[in-house]
């Protein structure tokens, strides 16, 4: 669903990724660093505030890596696995994170879960050459955005943002399994018409 947004920002980000001079692999990196700052604020409920932060800097880098890599001629192979590896990690830290401030721990593996499936799909679709990019409502963006809400409403309302973080991750979950029954049967169709 962001993709189509994706589209429409795409020369903004170009622009802006064409005065940056890092290593795309080192903004990934950066992405991924992030995330892991927030296990640590999770795990010791301190600095909570800050993590919706970091889920937005962790999504800049996401944005930027990519941009960065193809208008500098550094994109590459590696570059898309390791961009791949790390988000998935990122991921995972983040529901980890949200575990850690109580929020529903059955929801909360069920979505893990059901990330994985979705970008897991991807990978063994476009293996046999099915693009699956913009297929199913729930890519990576829009799980960030909403796991972005579920630590908002957390560092809004300690108590009660954990009660709407649920209704947000339950609605990653119901939407995930959506996505992915719609990946699958992309896949399933266009091998079927070969």
């Amino acid at each position: 669903m962001l993709g189509i947004l994706r589209n429409r920002v795409s020369k903004t980000v170009d622009s802006i990724a064409s005065h940056i001079n890092i290593n795309p692999n080192v903004i990934t990196f950066s992405g991924l660093a992030t995330s892991f700052i927030s296990l640590a604020f999770a795990a010791t409920g301190s600095y909570i505030f800050v993590i919706p932060i970091l889920v937005v800097i962790s999504g800049l880098t996401d944005v930027l890596d990519g941009a960065v890599a193809r208008v500098k001629g550094k994109a590459s192979a590696w570059g898309s696995i390791f961009d791949s590896f790390c988000d998935r990690v990122t991921e995972a830290n983040y529901f980890i994170s949200l575990m850690l401030l109580k929020v529903n721990y059955l929801l909360t593996s069920l979505a893990i879960t059901v990330s994985l499936l979705i970008s897991y799909l991807r990978a063994l679709g476009e293996w046999r050459g099915v693009k699956l990019e913009g297929v199913g409502i729930l890519e990576h963006g829009e799980r960030m955005i909403l796991i972005f809400l579920s630590f908002l409403v957390i560092a809004i309302d300690p108590k009660k943002g954990v009660q709407w973080a649920n209704i947000l991750i339950g609605a990653l979950v119901l939407l995930g399994i959506v996505s992915s029954l719609q990946r699958l049967f992309k896949i399933y169709q266009k091998l079927h018409t070969r």
